[in-house]
């Protein structure tokens, strides 16, 4: 089964939901080397779902590097309150930035002087199937 968009999950939930590995760093959820979801906060990401900030750090730039090798779409969660994550999707790679200046047109509002790269994803809609008659 695959989150609902919408939904609001504890941790746990989105880690059984996902198959995910629950091993750091948590911000992409993954297993055996796959991204199987994007969990961010608003405070390090105020942008998100849309655009995600990568710090720096060897596993964490090492996923964003996976994430952008990967293709398909992935469910991304913001955090929503305590031990609370909100659904808002599924979102697929539209592409990535290493560039210093779109880095900081988009991180002054996250005060972060640690950003690796930019990921900027997209909704995918998934069309509504009919229930049977």
């Amino acid at each position: 089964m695959s989150l609902i968009k919408g939904r609001r999950y504890a941790w746990s939930e989105i880690m059984d939901e996902t198959g995910a590995d629950g091993s750091p760093p948590f911000y992409l959820p993954h297993r055996d080397g796959a991204i199987v979801a994007g969990c961010f906060t608003m405070e390090l990401n105020p942008e998100a779902p849309l655009v995600v900030h990568v710090g720096k750090g060897p596993q964490i730039t090492e996923l964003a590097d996976s994430f952008c090798q990967q293709t398909g779409s992935i469910p991304v969660c913001v955090k929503s309150g305590m031990g609370e994550w909100l659904c808002c999707g599924d979102f697929k790679l539209v592409r990535s930035s290493a560039d210093p200046a779109e880095i900081a047109s988009h991180t002054a509002e996250a005060r972060r002087p640690d950003i690796y790269k930019l990921l900027f994803l997209a909704e995918v809609v998934r069309p509504k199937t009919r229930a049977a008659a």
